[in-house]
């Protein structure tokens, strides 16, 4: 074969390889919060509420500097929190047009003892989504225009079960370990509550525990006999208050 007609293969190849790592990253972030969603329905559960929330960490700013950054974000409500240790810049976004709540906070540290500063962003949505592909493309390409690079996604669902003491907590656990392939790694059970972390084949992406890796973590908790039980699941952990 030619040198011209092997850079032509090459190139070909090259290309070929890039459109399918682009796909598996897309369907790969689209799947961690439709596959959750879709578990869940699977498992009779309702859907609640869901977000998806990401971080990146940055060079240390002055409470001036933060400030400067807001204006960055105009149509964010802005609101501002100091104690001796963190300055928060806290935004607030309702977006009418995506039927979204977005949250954007800009921190950074007062003492020498922890110098930093870091964003977190947010998206909050309420109950199941006709299009989960259309909002993990808005949340990827907001993510990128405020980081201005790639990030990790965190993804969570919280849902709901009525009279869910008809199956144990125990059970319920073990049908939504099952439903995501998962294996336990941690577990935590007390009389009305119970969390699981496990590691699912589903997504490559896991952090490090002291039993293992993990990436997903499945909590519930319930009010008592016959009442309404909220089962959280995130990945790789979840993000929310449970």
């Amino acid at each position: 074969m030619r040198k011209k007609e092997i850079v032509t293969v090459a190139l070909a190849i090259f290309i070929l390889c890039s459109v399918i790592a682009t796909h598996i990253g897309a369907e790969g972030n689209e799947s961690k919060i439709a596959r959750i969603a879709e578990g869940m329905e699977k498992q009779n559960v309702q859907i609640d509420e869901w977000s998806l929330y990401s971080k990146k960490n940055f060079e240390k700013k002055s409470v001036s500097e933060v400030k400067q950054m807001t204006d960055q974000y105009r149509q964010y409500n802005w609101t501002y929190e100091e104690d001796k240790h963190v300055f928060k810049a806290i935004g607030v976004f309702e977006n009418k047009a995506k039927n979204v709540t977005e949250n954007l906070q800009i921190l950074t540290t007062l003492t020498n003892d922890y110098t930093g500063s870091y964003i977190l962003y947010e998206v909050v949505g309420n109950g199941l989504q006709v299009n989960w592909s259309n909002i993990t493309d808005y949340f990827s390409q907001q993510t990128f225009d405020i980081f201005q690079e790639d990030a990790t996604i965190y993804a969570c669902v919280v849902g709901s079960v009525d009279d869910m003491m008809k199956s144990s907590l125990m059970e319920m656990s073990k049908n939504l370990v099952t439903e995501f392939k998962a294996n336990p790694i941690e577990q935590l059970l007390e009389q009305d509550f119970l969390s699981v972390s496990a590691r699912t084949p589903v997504w490559e992406d896991a952090i490090p525990t002291a039993n293992g890796e993990m990436n997903i973590q499945i909590a519930m908790r319930t009010d008592g006999m016959g009442d309404k039980t909220t089962v959280v699941i995130g990945t790789p952990i979840i993000t929310s208050e449970y």
